[in-house]
């Protein structure tokens, strides 16, 4: 039979980076007690680096990352990487050494696979709001791919108290699945908003995994192992097979983001 598991990582212990604010090309911090960039490490990253947090699944990196306004990570290199980020709140502003050139808000997610070697910058232009999002990386399932960028802008409807599909396994038929971005791994990558109150369940199967953050609001979380409280900006694995029921308790609706993937 199976085992199945679950780990529980509440936001206070994991690592925040508060990196200079001469990094990717910006200036002083316009107000000294918030710096430009305060960024949650769910894995070995830059400076942070713990063996027992170097990757889960086909997850290699997992930034929560707050960009203070006029702020940003200037032009820089990727290869073999599918990189995907997906917009929490404000706007992000891409572009790359293709030509492509966006801005993104809430609910928005965006991919590169950097296959061979793609540059590309990354600003909240925004003059007063900062902006938050999550970026993570994931090992290419194929070597030399020719770089790509695209996105898909979000729906709210799409989203609220209900899985909303949002990235998939480009081998998967496309008539098998509908999410928007495809990328070269096995993952599927889902986001909601649960209002208060409303619950939400999500069935993991047997040689699967997933990997999930709460980003805004409370939720009461029932797996086969027992239930878990959890608040914005804590993050859980769960292995195996699980009935996952997400009650949502906050005063703001629960705004979520699963990856679901193999090991």
């Amino acid at each position: 039979m199976a085992t199945s598991s679950v780990n529980y990582y509440p936001v206070e212990k994991i690592y925040t980076s508060t990196p200079s604010p001469m990094m990717f090309g910006n200036g002083p911090n316009k107000d000294p007690n918030v710096n430009w960039l305060r960024s949650r490490m769910h894995f070995s990253f830059a400076e942070y680096h713990d063996p027992n947090r170097n990757s889960f699944g086909r997850i290699r990196v997992l930034n929560d990352d707050l960009v203070q306004p006029e702020r940003g990570f200037g032009t820089h290199p990727h290869r073999e990487m599918e990189i995907v980020t997906y917009i929490v709140e404000g706007e992000l502003t891409h572009q790359d050494s293709s030509g492509n050139a966006e801005t993104l808000g809430r609910g928005a997610v965006q991919y590169m696979s950097a296959g061979t070697g793609i540059s590309h910058s990354e600003f909240n232009h925004h003059k007063t709001k900062p902006l938050r999002f999550l970026q993570m990386w994931y090992p290419p399932s194929e070597r030399g791919l020719k770089p790509n960028y695209g996105s898909y802008s979000g729906s709210a409807d799409a989203r609220k108290n209900q899985w909303h599909h949002l990235v998939s396994n480009a081998k998967t038929p496309q008539q098998q699945c509908t999410a928007p971005v495809r990328i070269y791994t096995d993952i599927n990558l889902f986001s909601t908003e649960i209002d208060s109150g409303k619950s939400l369940n999500f069935d993991l199967q047997d040689g699967r995994q997933a990997y999930f953050v709460l980003t805004e609001g409370a939720l009461e979380v029932t797996h086969s192992k027992g239930v878990q409280q959890m608040k914005a900006g804590d993050a859980a694995e769960f292995i195996g097979k699980h009935t996952l029921t997400f009650n949502s308790k906050g005063d703001v609706p629960a705004h979520c983001v699963l990856v679901e993937m193999s090991p």
